[in-house]
């Protein structure tokens, strides 16, 4: 069935998604020599991203309507996701000449990778297992609220911490909570998707 093709692919999508995400973290804790081959490898995983939306695409050119549109819909959320996670890795690469953050801002920032990497982690499988999408709600709202937190650490804190390290924490911070509202956005697709397919 159409339907069921389509939303494989999709789950397909946001694994891959995942596993770029999870190289751009390790990016940003590496440090020395692992840099450079896990810049690498999220280079290669950023590519099979590409190609992987880019087949969902072409598939559903030829197919029904709902199909179609779930493609464009999920095509659009995870193309922000591979941008997002670029940023996240050039970030992480150019600071490799510089400190690294401070460690203030280094366990608030891995907090948030880590809880976002879950929630992706978690809406491939809300997606492969046909679960209702809201059993991601927690983690989502988990990532705002610590995004919301590093913010106000970075205001109250704006005479300790240099310019370039907030800016960098933000914008880390900024990059994992898109990510993660891009994510369940590709959930609530599928989601839709099945709900509209089953009632037919």
């Amino acid at each position: 069935m159409e339907t069921d093709r389509t939303v494989r692919g999709v789950a397909h999508v946001l694994r891959l998604a995942h596993d770029a995400l999870r190289l751009a973290t390790a990016v940003l804790v590496a440090s020395g020599p692992g840099a450079e081959r896990e810049m690498t490898a999220l280079g290669r995983a950023l590519t099979e991203l590409g190609s992987g939306a880019d087949d969902l695409a072409a598939t559903n050119e030829v197919a029904d309507l709902r199909s179609v549109l779930t493609g464009l819909y999920v095509g659009q959320d995870v193309g922000r996701i591979d941008l997002l996670t670029r940023q996240l890795g050039d970030i992480a690469w150019e600071r490799r000449s510089v400190r690294p953050l401070p460690e203030e801002l280094r366990l608030p920032v891995r907090e948030i990778g880590e809880v976002c990497l879950t929630l992706i982690g978690r809406t491939s499988d809300v997606v492969a297992l046909s679960a209702p999408h809201t059993v991601v709600g927690r983690e989502l709202a988990d990532v705002s609220r610590r995004q919301q937190a590093l913010g106000r650490l970075l205001l109250e804190r704006e005479q300790a911490i240099a310019v370039t390290d907030a800016v960098d924490a933000a914008v880390i911070g900024r990059c994992y909570e898109e990510c993660a509202y891009r994510a369940v956005a590709v959930a609530r697709h599928a989601a839709l998707l099945r709900e509209t397919t089953s009632g037919r």
